[in-house]
């Protein structure tokens, strides 16, 4: 079945360079859902760090690179627009594309995390293979853009 997400590996030319995801979510369960779903859905072009808290996720994030964050809102200790808001503040990493992915909320969590910065909010809610693909969706568009991004200013400054 070709579907938006293969058409998107193929303008990403995939297998050059994987993308890097970090995921944060306190769920086990969702993480191993989401990364199974994310992993079909863009034929394993995806390398996905999966993290069960925002401590361990800036751990991660001050060690190593990621082209994209994902995080739940509903989180022991500190919650997703909390994480979104430092990560924002934060000048090494304040401009990774940042995906709120939750179960939790409804238009007003959705509001207030486009208002701090999130790229994009997904629920969770309903079928995990139609969820995931808009996630996958999410994931390359903003990546992809990213890149453009990078390379335009790389390019001015030669």
């Amino acid at each position: 079945m070709y579907s938006k997400v293969t058409e998107m590996i193929e303008d990403y030319n995939a297998g050059v360079v994987p993308i890097r995801v970090l995921h944060v979510d306190d769920e086990p369960a969702h993480l191993e859902i989401t990364r199974i779903f994310l992993k079909r859905e863009a034929n394993n072009d995806l390398d996905i760090t999966s993290v069960p808290s925002v401590d361990e996720a800036l751990v991660k994030l001050n060690n190593e690179f990621f082209d994209v964050v994902i995080a739940d809102y509903k989180m022991p200790g500190m919650n997703g627009i909390e994480f979104l808001e430092m990560i924002r503040s934060d000048d090494k990493f304040g401009n990774i594309p940042f995906i709120l992915f939750t179960g939790a909320g409804g238009p007003g969590i959705a509001k207030e995390a486009l208002k701090q910065g999130a790229d994009r909010y997904i629920t969770k809610r309903g079928d995990p293979a139609v969820q995931c693909h808009k996630l996958a969706v999410a994931i390359y568009e903003l990546v992809l853009e990213r890149r453009k991004e990078i390379a335009m200013i790389k390019n001015h400054r030669t």
